[in-house]
């Protein structure tokens, strides 16, 4: 019932409905706001399906937050202020500095960044840029923004501090890549304070569980951090350019033409053959989040009316650890949230 509220709260303001003035967020009655908690007590509903491993009666997210774009002024808040694993989500501050260096003219959209191995490394989804290989900084916020790419990530932070510290063109095969990424990941944590991310945490620019050999841990955040970031991101020139494409094609590192197709199942024009969502008028952003560690997690942003919504919904993390968790800073018993729940049938109806 409280994502369905989440859903209501920010269909009613970029719907049709947003003439009316400004009124307080309807509450749902006091016996279905109960209802959920009622039902954590209790036994997993029976479906005639088994019930997952380590499923349990429990909301299907952990952190949500919807906020007007424009004034800040917060809709819906549950639990807004929990941690969270943001996983791919975390590429939004990656792709708002890229974004505010271009804009400075540190660097342009047409610039070359050098793959190197440390990216190349990277789990997926990723473009396979290769030592010795270049992209441009445009098909690279493509693939950040559509593809989620993983090893983009790290060549545009790579690149990003290169120029920042003074170099020239492309990273050099010989340059500390690695070092690098590490100065990007603290400038990354120094505009997340600039924007009042109280609570937010950043240990690598794509969001992807931490490497024990490395010595860093989980991204968190909030929904709360994250709505900050979302409207600073929505006011930056060009930023819905990328966030909007359902589908971009861009020229990889080994010079062919390489589809990308976007995660987003909310944006119009994306193709969902898992009947996971269906797309929203006036969607045009942001991006979704998912590992094995974190569960799903997505930023939305829709506009309609001359008005601008943002929506955070930051995922459940599983119930046990496993090689991707040495350690977590959740309650145990809770589970992973999965897009089924998040964008399942209850809001696709709504929508």
């Amino acid at each position: 019932m409280r994502s369905l509220l989440l859903v209501l709260v920010a269909v009613s303001l970029v719907g049709g409905g947003m003439a009316a003035p400004p009124a307080k967020v309807r509450k749902a009655p006091v016996a279905a706001r109960k209802a959920p908690v009622a039902a954590r007590k209790g036994p997993p509903p029976q479906t005639g399906k088994p019930a997952p491993k380590g499923a349990g009666p429990l909301a299907p997210y952990r952190s949500a937050i919807a906020v007007d774009a424009g004034t800040g002024r917060v809709l819906f808040a549950d639990h807004a202020d929990r941690t969270a694993f943001p996983a791919s989500v975390t590429k939004l501050m990656t792709f708002l500095l890229v974004l505010e260096d271009i804009q400075a003219g540190r660097y342009a959209l047409a610039d070359r960044v050098a793959g190197s191995a440390y990216a190349a490394k990277m789990e997926p989804s990723k473009v396979d840029l290769l030592p010795g290989q270049t992209m441009s900084v445009e098909d690279l916020l493509y693939a950040l923004m559509v593809k989620s790419a993983n090893d983009g990530a790290v060549a545009l932070a790579a690149h990003a501090a290169w120029i920042h510290g003074g170099g020239k063109g492309p990273v050099p095969a010989a340059a500390p890549v690695e070092d690098l990424v590490r100065a990007f990941v603290a400038r990354m944590n120094r505009r997340a304070k600039a924007l009042g991310m109280v609570s937010t945490r950043y240990e690598s620019p794509n969001g992807l569980p931490p490497d024990l050999k490395e010595a860093r841990g989980f991204d968190t955040s909030t929904a709360r951090d994250l709505a900050k970031l979302c409207r600073a991101l929505v006011k930056t020139d060009g930023a819905l350019r990328f966030t909007s494409a359902a589908a971009r094609t861009v020229t990889a590192g080994n010079g062919k033409k390489l589809a990308l197709a976007t995660h987003n199942y909310f944006l119009p024009g994306s193709r969902d053959t898992k009947g996971y969502a269906r797309p929203v008028p006036g969607c045009d952003g942001l991006k979704t989040g998912y590992t094995r560690a974190s569960g799903s997690s997505i930023a939305l942003t829709a506009a309609r009316n001359g008005r601008r919504v943002v929506v955070v919904i930051l995922a459940r993390p599983p119930q046990t650890a496993s090689s991707e968790t040495p350690s977590t800073p959740f309650p145990s018993g809770e589970r992973p949230c999965t897009w089924s729940e998040i964008t399942g049938s209850r809001i696709r109806e709504m929508w």
